[in-house]
């Protein structure tokens, strides 16, 4: 990496600990610059302003997590064999959910206060495009299980926004740490024996 490319990515290290740690609106331009040992000048050089860090920190990061979705979302149709089909995929997503999640603290829990962003926040007009990337792809997994189980037929979208629901509550508790939660393979299993009650109710 470059110097340049250095100084990009302490801005994006530093800025996602602030805005995970204060949010979006309580971090200041003054703190971001401060904490990556940077002018202001700086700083407006490589991304513009304040939002400009913003985005480059929820694009990097949704990459990733929307990376290991996809890696984790392919449904490969065993209908014979209920631990081989959709058993098979949700368990593998949710498990891939969880793994970022602990592994990415910092921006998952952004990525929670996100969900609930008002439409017309600055934060929600930057994510809004990256969620709707992970809706797709969890859609996207729905419809190719919909071609297989007729009961699943239409309703790919209900299913999407109850299960990524389903798997940011377990991983917000696991944050809180009251609850006693825990995001191992035991809470995975769990998790999809819950949600697939529903689906085939």
């Amino acid at each position: 990496m470059d110097d340049k490319g250095s100084v990009k990515q302490t801005i994006i290290t530093k800025a996602l600990e602030l805005f995970s740690a204060k949010g979006y609106e309580g971090v200041s331009v003054s703190e971001l610059t401060e904490a990556s040992g940077i002018t202001k000048p700086t700083l407006y050089y490589y991304f513009g302003s304040k939002e400009g860090v913003f985005e480059a920190v929820s694009q990097s990061y949704y990459a990733q997590l929307n990376s290991v979705i996809t890696e984790n979302a392919e449904y490969k149709p065993n209908p014979e064999s209920y631990l081989e089909d959709i058993y098979l995929i949700l368990t593998k997503v949710t498990r891939a959910y969880f793994s970022f999640a602990k592994e990415n603290e910092a921006f998952y829990r952004i990525t929670l206060a996100n969900w609930s962003m008002p439409c017309s926040s600055t934060v929600f007009k930057i994510v809004e495009k990256y969620h709707f990337m992970q809706f797709d792809i969890i859609d996207s997994m729905f419809k190719k299980m919909a071609a297989v189980h007729g009961n699943l037929k239409s309703k790919s979208k209900t299913l999407t926004w109850s299960f990524i629901g389903t798997i940011n509550s377990y991983i917000g508790l696991y944050y809180s740490g009251i609850s006693g939660q825990v995001l191992n393979e035991k809470t995975v299993k769990e998790l999809v024996h819950q949600f697939m009650h529903g689906i085939y109710a």
